[in-house]
């Protein structure tokens, strides 16, 4: 599975210009394969996407896409506060 991230926005634009990482999830390490094959999951990238977002203008937001090994890729746009801190901890890691 291939992970790749673009981030913009945050408080006035600064916080992630020209944010973009691509992980290769097959990799990773087990247990952090694991981790990002979780919470990277399309259905639930899905489902956090069709949450609300009240206080969305100065968070950051983040275009994600998530191929698989068929190459079938399917893309979500979120923002920051739609996504688990965990998540965030993820991305930030990578």
């Amino acid at each position: 599975m291939i992970i790749e991230i673009a981030a913009k926005g945050g408080f006035g634009g600064f916080a992630a210009t020209g944010l973009h990482k691509t992980i290769d999830v097959d990799r990773q390490a087990a247990p952090i394969r694991q981790e990002l094959s979780d919470a990277f999951k399309p259905d639930e990238l899905a489902r956090l996407s069709r949450e609300p977002c009240g206080n969305c203008p100065d968070r950051m937001t983040y275009h994600i896409t998530v191929t698989d090994e068929a190459r079938h890729s399917r893309s979500f746009t979120l923002h920051e506060h739609q996504l688990p801190p965990e998540t965030l901890d993820l991305i930030d890691q990578m």
